[in-house]
């Protein structure tokens, strides 16, 4: 399998994805933060909900239905918001069953930094303290399509700016 933003091992602790992307990093840093801008991007678009209290100490959820009845739920806890140039929070996942019964992972952290590059933002992404390998396997891969989605998105919205003053 080819990862074009994985800069780890695959599977390695800490999980290290990085992407130059076409916007400011205020436009980078909103689409990680707006309920509207994840929905599009991230779980390749089978998010259900996004809900996000953008302040330190603040929380976050995104809900994702199952086929089955099941949902995976991800959350955590903002750290540290720096506006356009970084935003650190804890991430847990809970898979719930349709009985109510579920399983909670131990917290891991993800710090992410935005930096304004010719051509863009460089988004750079560091997930650590994922304890178990199999875990940090799919987290590898979710977050390597994830940021081909963001790419997707924000190469749409720059050339959706472009038709409208044109």
């Amino acid at each position: 399998m080819t990862f074009a933003y994985l800069k780890s091992p695959h599977g390695a602790d800490p999980i290290i994805v990085e992407g130059i992307f076409p916007a400011s990093p205020e436009r980078v840093f909103r689409a990680f933060t707006t309920p509207e801008d994840l929905v599009q991007w991230f779980g390749s678009h089978a998010l259900e909900k996004a809900e996000v209290d953008l302040r330190v100490g603040g929380s976050w959820t995104f809900t994702f239905a199952e086929e089955d009845g099941e949902r995976d739920i991800l959350h955590g806890q903002y750290e540290e918001i720096e506006p356009g140039q970084s935003l650190v929070f804890t991430w847990r996942h809970h898979k719930e069953t349709t009985t109510g019964k579920g399983e909670i992972s131990p917290a891991s952290e993800v710090a992410v930094y935005f930096t304004a590059v010719e051509g863009g933002t460089r988004v750079r992404l560091i997930h650590s303290m994922v304890e178990s390998e199999g875990s940090r396997l799919n987290i590898c891969d979710g977050w390597d399509d994830c940021f081909g989605d963001l790419a997707r998105m924000v190469r749409n919205d720059a050339e959706a700016g472009a038709v409208a003053t044109a």
